[in-house]
């Protein structure tokens, strides 16, 4: 019963969290396109977004696989173990820039993921 529970909780902070970084994202890329969608698993540490951006006939998808969330000093983190895309060309960036590496989460948003994750 409390295991039921607690995934329970987790899928609610997962919905809550998914819908408060696509309305962030959103007001960020507006000029570019939209997400239609944000789907976070924190439990087994995976994201799935999918992205229509301006003039393509097709949304963009994103799949991320084994993120981690850390803090330095003052700041957080965002580490992508493993990405890949829709697109075959973007996996080859994807992986060049962003697999491995910290990507700093603006310190406005760090603060709601430190509640909510």
């Amino acid at each position: 019963m409390f295991g039921f529970m607690n995934s329970s909780l987790q899928a609610g902070k997962d919905a809550v969290l998914s819908m408060g970084t696509r309305m962030a994202i959103n007001h960020q890329i507006n000029e570019y396109g939209e997400m239609l969608k944000l789907n976070l698993d924190s439990k087994n540490k995976n994201i799935e977004i999918e992205v229509m951006f301006e003039g393509e006939k097709e949304p963009l998808k994103v799949y991320i696989q084994k993120y981690a969330i850390m803090q330095e000093e003052e700041k957080h983190f965002v580490q992508i173990k493993s990405i890949q895309t829709s697109r075959t060309w973007l996996n080859t960036i994807a992986s060049s820039y962003l697999e491995g590496k910290n990507i700093e989460i603006p310190s406005r948003y760090a603060k709601i993921l430190k509640v909510l994750v």
